[in-house]
């Protein structure tokens, strides 16, 4: 404790399970008067070892009182794929409107592009697929607001699983990048082209 009040943070028993910040219990400051504050964290419950990143303050359940959520980073709990779709006319460049259906195990996800997604809310306009375990992605679809439905089958998403992948209406192409390398993209053959019904 003592090296880590003189700022020596490089012992891995200040590590958390995913960063520098690990295992320091969260702090609740109440204004008690006088210019006075006091840590309530513990009697409030608030006072966790989760790798805190951030909180929202609102009065969720209507109940005329002020709640706290708190956002934890947590450890990665299995595989995922983003796609970022950049519209053409006569569709939106941000791709508003397009749907992705996704499929694994035999199993089909859905997920659309959506401007907003609840009242004064917003999503990423790249959109999210855990994949959980899945190794092999069999099927994407993207059908664009324009009409048009681009495919790309198991051989065309190969080593999409755990990136981000760009896609552009209409190109047959798809570019990757890598999380861990954003500077570098690769393109994939793929997208081929078939007329709405």
């Amino acid at each position: 404790m003592k090296q880590y009040k003189q700022g020596a943070f490089f012992g891995y028993n200040f590590v958390g399970e995913n960063s520098w910040n690990g295992y320091e219990r969260k702090c609740l400051f109440a204004n008690v008067g006088n210019g006075q504050f006091m840590d309530v964290a513990r009697p409030t419950g608030t006072d966790g070892i989760k790798d805190g990143r951030g909180v929202a303050v609102a009065d969720f359940n209507g109940d005329g009182k002020l709640d706290l959520v708190i956002n934890n980073n947590v450890r990665k709990s299995g595989n995922s794929l983003v796609m970022k779709l950049e519209g053409r006319m006569p569709s939106n460049r941000d791709a508003i409107g397009a749907q992705v259906r996704l499929t694994i195990a035999g199993k089909t996800m859905l997920r659309q592009v959506e401007a907003g997604s609840g009242f004064a809310s917003e999503m990423m306009l790249p959109v999210h697929f855990g994949l959980g375990g899945a190794t092999r992605i069999e099927a994407v679809e993207i059908k664009w607001p324009s009409g048009l439905v681009q495919k790309f089958d198991a051989a065309q998403t190969n080593g999409w699983i755990n990136s981000q992948v760009q896609i552009t209406e209409g190109n047959a192409q798809a570019i990757e990048v890598r999380p861990e390398q954003p500077s570098r993209a690769r393109a994939f053959r793929g997208g081929a082209k078939t007329p709405s019904i």
